[in-house]
């Protein structure tokens, strides 16, 4: 693994301001697209997909890892909180 930073449940990428950061493997449990209730495009594309409870990596593969995960205790099946996060 080439990459510094390991983002273990990227989503849409919301933490990153540069959500290309090459220094970084983008990793999410899905991979998805909608369209927000205000029209906005949102792309949910990890480079691995994977859950986070069973990464394929070996222990030690990245220098840094960020954990943001969604914290969502009710969202509605069909509601943009839970597509975005």
């Amino acid at each position: 693994m080439s990459s510094q930073i390991l983002d273990m449940c990227c989503g849409s990428r919301m933490f990153w301001f540069d959500k290309q950061d090459d220094r970084t493997t983008f990793c999410d449990i899905r991979e998805e697209e909608h369209i927000l209730c205000d029209n906005r495009h949102l792309v949910i594309s990890p480079d691995i997909v994977a859950d986070f409870r069973k990464l394929p990596f070996k222990d030690e593969s990245f220098a840094q890892v960020v954990f943001d995960p969604p914290h969502l205790v009710r969202a509605g099946e069909n509601s943009w909180m839970r597509k975005k996060y």
